[in-house]
């Protein structure tokens, strides 16, 4: 095999999120229409690797990739003083709006997957005007809870091999045995309660099935 350096560029981004200072990992590849996309939860943006080394994508969109905080090499904000991460809506969509804002994108569409998904869907409920288009992959606007998430940040636990025993339980049996080491790998890697925080959004304040949309 030859050597391959593919084109894909990290960068880091300092920018402001609800008046919080922070520095955000983010990836990109490609030009063109501008392709933000989110990862799940309790992993990073490296689940968007094979999309940024699509050229049939690439010659259209710029894609880009971005680690939210507490999650890959985002770091989190520079004043957290240790206490329990815990995703919400408005924040989740204010660290979208603020990394779009200061990469200064016009419109981009933005596809998420997951917790990526619901997001998007509360994208489009609030500030669809601000995008042309949003992408939701295994999006629901609500998931009823089946299993007890209170373990998930223990000492006597490891969140990262919890969070990937569950996920691999929601993995297609056909999936390739490189595809599949590759993403629970990136879920064994997640921070202490980062999983949990996560699944906050998901399971309870991100819930959308009793919204009422307010336009946007």
């Amino acid at each position: 095999m030859s050597a391959v350096i593919e084109p894909i560029l990290g960068r880091y981004l300092r920018c402001e999120i609800e008046g919080r200072p922070h520095r955000i990992y983010f990836e990109e590849a490609g030009a063109g229409i501008p392709l933000v996309c989110l990862h799940t939860a309790g992993s990073d943006a490296r689940q968007w690797r094979h999309l940024l080394v699509d050229e049939q994508i690439t010659q259209q969109f710029r894609v880009i990739a971005f680690d939210l905080p507490f999650h890959g090499k985002s770091n989190p904000p520079e004043d957290w003083e240790g206490d329990e991460y815990r995703l919400t809506t408005k924040t989740y969509t204010a660290t979208i709006r603020a990394v779009c804002a200061a990469l200064g994108l016009d419109r981009p569409v933005v596809m998420g997957c997951s917790i990526g998904g619901r997001i998007v869907l509360n994208l489009a409920i609030d500030h669809a005007a601000e995008f042309s288009a949003l992408i939701g992959l295994e999006a629901a606007d609500f998931q009823q809870p089946w299993y007890d998430t209170t373990w998930l940040n223990r000492p006597d636990v490891h969140g990262g091999e919890a969070c990937a025993a569950l996920v691999s339980g929601l993995m297609s049996p056909d999936v390739p045995p490189a595809r599949r080491q590759e993403t629970l790998w990136h879920y064994k890697q997640s921070g202490p309660g980062v999983f949990k925080g996560d699944l906050y959004f998901y399971r309870v304040d991100g819930a959308l099935h009793q919204k009422t949309p307010t336009g946007g």
